[in-house]
């Protein structure tokens, strides 16, 4: 089997059908149903079948998906490895940071990193730490700065770069701020910004609420995406959130909330996170170098 049936069989299902794939990859589709033809004569066992929707992997064509997902992903290691041998090249460097994450921290380091290395290049994706651990297990990243992964999230490797706690934040003028021994449940009829269902953070809010019978928090506005700008939507209203301390000392008129840990645990570890076992170039290793320096 050569590398590039592993291309082709990856992009059948990434694109959900022959034609679709077959465009995408510069072919002819009767040359890549021939291939994956191929593949499956190789294998024994048919690894696509045709639904109503397009063509989906089979049982056993998940699987064997899985398997070539990670050998691409090494194979390109591998090349990476290489050619930086060869030439000596400080290559590109692929970070992703979440907007919980310090930014002085982050770009400081990047700062430095260009300084170190002029023929470095940077790109930088800021989102949501379970999409960044989804690009880095995907290949697109080389290096995620964010809490600390699930360990259903995949085979990575965290570094500790710092602890810190986020907060519950509402405007400086909410009425909550003027309450003492706050609790919990005095959250429980406020209306909420949070993320998604299937982020950490929200998940760990829900939690809270339902252990001590709250219900789930009223939600006035639910986000895909992370950034502090979102922040302006508290200004003059009643919503609360939750973010980091960076968040609210950059911007007037929001402040923290006094809610103690032991109401809503949302201490963390933050850190730089890596494929476990992938080509970690020195670009990248100088990244997390710099990176535990301004941590401290």
């Amino acid at each position: 089997m050569e590398t590039r049936d592993l291309e082709y069989l990856l992009a059948v299902e990434k694109h959900g059908g022959i034609g679709r794939a077959a465009e995408a990859l510069g072919m002819s589709q009767p040359a890549l149903t021939k291939a994956i033809q191929r593949v499956e004569a190789q294998v024994g066992l048919g690894l696509f079948e045709r639904t109503a929707s397009g063509i989906v992997p089979t049982q056993a064509g998940a699987l064997f998906i899985v398997r070539a997902q990670r050998i691409a992903l090494e194979y390109e290691d591998a090349l990476k490895e290489m050619r930086a041998i060869r030439s000596g090249e400080q290559g590109v460097l692929r970070i992703g940071y979440s907007p919980t994450v310090p930014n002085a921290l982050v770009l400081s380091a990047c700062r430095q990193l260009l300084n170190e290395r002029p023929a470095a290049r940077l790109r930088l994706r800021r989102r949501l730490a379970r999409d960044l651990v989804d690009l880095l297990m995907a290949g697109e990243l080389d290096l995620v700065v964010a809490p600390e992964p699930t360990r259903s999230m995949g085979d990575v490797t965290f570094v500790q770069l710092f602890r810190d706690s986020l907060s519950v934040l509402a405007d400086e003028t909410h009425a909550l701020h003027r309450k003492r021994n706050l609790r919990l449940a005095d959250l429980a009829d406020q209306e909420w910004l949070l993320p998604g269902p299937n982020i950490l953070l929200r998940q760990q809010v829900d939690a809270a609420f339902e252990r001590q019978c709250l219900g789930l928090p009223k939600l006035r506005v639910e986000t895909d995406f992370g950034s502090t700008s979102l922040l302006h939507l508290l200004r003059g209203t009643t919503m609360l959130c939750i973010a980091g301390t960076e968040s609210f000392e950059s911007l007037e008129g929001l402040r923290a909330l006094n809610l103690d840990t032991d109401e809503l645990d949302l201490r963390r570890r933050v850190g730089a996170t890596f494929r476990t076992g992938a080509y970690l170039s020195p670009l990248a290793q100088r990244a997390v170098s710099l990176l535990q320096e301004r941590s401290g």
